[in-house]
């Protein structure tokens, strides 16, 4: 499951999703993107937005556009695909925007795997793509079942390190059900994303034990503290070594398999390396029918999602969820009564309104 909470007691006032994808979508084309390719971007960004994961919602306008403005990516790159086989493609983005080129690719691999059975899909010299689930949705949107991960600059370090040497680093695998909604998960492979961080300092609150380290690698729960995140499962004892390995999994698939950089040669958010991120991105995509009849593989998947819901809740909680079911009753809520923002972040859509001369309707 993914690892943002809606806002709450700091909601300062709720948009549409259309109108919010429509703001977002002038601000990036404002700032020098295809409209094509700013609608694709503002619909993933509020997607994330709707999932109730503030953090790589419209609350990444800003840092996009300090990337668009500093000049490090190329807004008249297209993605190209250099290598390919009937199941398989290598794709340079070019050093684009990061989620136009993801979306051209995770749409090549839903078409190869349609005709092939199973596809993957390599993108090398990209940037940051937004959420990992809105891919893997795309693959089941067809029917099929899909896999997207991606690398980025090094933010959390190895279990037992002192320095970052891997990005957030996260998958989504999203699985196509029959009656029941399908199976979602998004997730980092470090303990939580930077996001959550800045989340924190934005609503002046101290963030869990386990999630970071300050500079001199001691835990910390100060979000300004903060520096160094920790792998999923945090630290030895909690079992931070399988998040420290999917985590370089993750970076192998995402760095060799598609020629692109890995590990601290990767630049982006808070890293060391400056220029070009360098980032690459894997996609896979499966035809269930592949191995058996479609209706029972629906059906035996309905039986599985069902049972786990019904598990006996532990003391203290209400009920047990599947992943993706937060996000979808969050989409569920927001769609109806508009996406909350927090004070801070409409205080900064504003000003983003007010620089480009495009409206902010909260409707």
């Amino acid at each position: 499951m993914h690892d943002g909470d809606p806002v709450s007691e700091h909601e300062a006032a709720r948009i549409s999703a259309s109108a919010l994808t429509q703001f977002a979508a002038a601000v990036l084309a404002w700032a020098g993107l295809r409209p094509e390719d700013a609608a694709v971007s503002a619909e993933i960004l509020v997607t994330s937005d709707l999932f109730a994961i503030e953090s790589h919602g419209v609350a990444r306008l800003g840092y996009y556009l300090s990337l668009i403005e500093a000049g490090v990516i190329d807004l008249t790159a297209r993605p190209v695909i250099e290598r390919e086989t009937p199941s398989t493609a290598t794709i340079d983005a070019g050093n684009g925007f990061g989620p136009p080129a993801a979306h051209f690719a995770m749409a090549a691999c839903v078409a190869k795997a349609k005709e092939n059975g199973v596809a993957f899909v390599t993108v090398r010299d990209s940037n940051h793509f937004g959420i990992a689930g809105y891919y893997a949705m795309m693959a089941v949107a067809e029917g099929l079942a899909g896999l997207a991960a991606t690398n980025g600059g090094p933010q959390a370090v190895p279990t037992n390190g002192r320095i970052t040497m891997l990005g957030t680093n996260p998958l989504a695998v999203g699985i196509p059900a029959g009656q029941e909604r399908p199976f979602l998960l998004d997730m980092a492979t470090s303990q939580v994303s930077w996001g959550k961080i800045e989340l924190a300092r934005r609503a002046g609150e101290s963030i869990p034990p386990g999630w970071a380290l300050d500079a001199e690698a001691r835990p910390t729960t100060d979000p300004w503290a903060a520096d160094l995140l920790l792998p999923l499962g945090s630290d030895a004892a909690g079992g931070g070594h399988k998040g420290y390995g999917l985590a370089s999994l993750v970076d192998i698939l995402c760095g060799p398999f598609a020629g692109s950089a890995f590990g601290q040669h990767v630049a982006g958010m808070r890293s060391r390396r400056q220029g070009a991120a360098r980032i690459g991105h894997f996609f896979a995509a499966w035809r269930p029918d592949a191995f058996r009849p479609m209706e029972e593989f629906r059906a035996d998947v309905d039986t599985l999602l069902a049972e786990l819901r019904a598990t006996p809740p532990a003391p203290g909680h209400d009920r047990v969820y599947v992943a993706g079911e937060r996000e979808f009753l969050a989409e569920d809520e927001r769609r109806r009564h508009g996406i909350p923002l927090h004070s801070a972040l409409l205080a900064e859509l504003r000003a983003i309104a007010a620089r480009a001369s495009i409206p902010l309707e909260l409707a």
